[in-house]
């Protein structure tokens, strides 16, 4: 959260979800800081429901799963706006400029301290969740892709 705001003063908790090679690095870089590093998880939809507000800070999206996994699970939601980020939240996120730490910063705060605005994120989410192609319609697409081959 950014400096100064009532969010940064108050009880927080960071939870980085998700497995990889800089997992250790981030676990060491964050020792002492109210930051969760929970590695692989398999009960990623109840984390995502639970969380005051979900974060995305890729560098670069196509598809962006996670973000659709947040939607999914009524989110209230604060991403990157890069790659194809922007045609899968519409409305239903708080989008920032990409490797801009101090924009996520401020709509993270911005946020927690408006318990009204992350109401309204999370029924915009679930929302634009139910627009988006399911994996019934992309397994669908996939197969068509492939028969015309």
């Amino acid at each position: 959260a950014g400096a100064g705001s009532a969010a940064a003063a108050g009880p927080w908790r960071w939870v980085v979800v998700g497995d990889g090679p800089l997992r250790a690095t981030l676990a060491g870089r964050t020792a002492g800081l109210p930051v969760l590093v929970a590695g692989r998880r398999d009960d990623v939809p109840d984390l995502l429901a639970a969380a005051d507000v979900v974060v995305s800070t890729a560098a670069w999206e196509g598809q962006p799963i996670a973000v659709q996994e947040a939607l999914r699970a009524g989110a209230a939601l604060v991403a990157t706006d890069v790659g194809g980020t922007r045609e899968v939240t519409g409305e239903a996120a708080v989008l920032v400029p990409g490797g801009d730490a101090g924009a996520v910063a401020d709509a993270v705060a911005g946020l927690l301290a408006d318990p009204a605005r992350r109401d309204a994120l999370r029924e915009a989410a679930r929302a634009r969740a139910a627009e988006l192609p399911g994996p019934a319609d992309v397994l669908a697409q996939l197969r068509g892709a492939y028969a015309r081959r």
